[in-house]
């Protein structure tokens, strides 16, 4: 239930609710999150926040458009041309770059429901859709897909253990070719 409105009063408290929530991301798991709480660092009553969202579920589901809508525009050019290597950089680039809650929304074992949330919602788009409903077995391309985002959540849950550019030639040469043409 957001309330759209070029009312600086709103932008703000918005603005305001999304940083109190994201330092909140960075101190705790989801699950232990309340709406009171979040109001409160917000320095808002509950009642202004039901203004703008029904739930935190609702704030979440806003936070993942988001994403989803910068990543999309970030990767056009290659998923107009079905440029698998050139996604699969752009995405590690694009997770490399996110800021610190971004990077805990999208690859925190704690919030793999924010993951796959995006993740499905990505894929749902025509932009992702191209690259597997074409195919003879469109769930296996899908997976593979889904296997992009696996590979660098291990990478960073390890402690980035190779060069990023590495890492993208890697995972492309072993979702390009397979397991058994990857350089070894």
């Amino acid at each position: 239930m957001r309330q759209t409105s070029n009312d600086l009063r709103v932008r703000r408290t918005i603005k305001s609710i999304k940083y109190a929530f994201c330092q909140l991301v960075l101190e705790k798991d989801y699950s232990e999150i309340s709406i009171t709480e979040l109001a409160e660092r917000a320095e808002i009553n509950r009642k202004t926040f039901y203004l703008h969202f029904s739930s935190l579920d609702d704030l979440i589901e806003q936070l993942q458009n988001e994403i989803v809508d910068n990543f999309l525009d970030y990767v056009e050019q290659e998923t107009n041309e079905l440029d698998v290597a050139g996604c699969i950089s752009k995405f590690y680039h694009y997770l490399d770059e996110c800021d610190d809650v971004e990077q805990k929304l999208m690859c925190d074992p704690n919030y793999v429901f924010f993951y796959n949330n995006v993740t499905n919602m990505l894929l749902e788009t025509p932009a992702f859709k191209s690259f597997y409903e074409k195919t003879k077995h469109p769930y296996i391309v899908r997976a593979y897909c889904v296997t992009i985002t696996s590979i660098y959540r291990s990478w960073l849950q390890n402690g980035k253990p190779t060069p990023i550019d590495e890492l993208i030639d890697y995972s492309s040469d072993l979702i390009i070719n397979g397991y058994g043409h990857a350089d070894l």
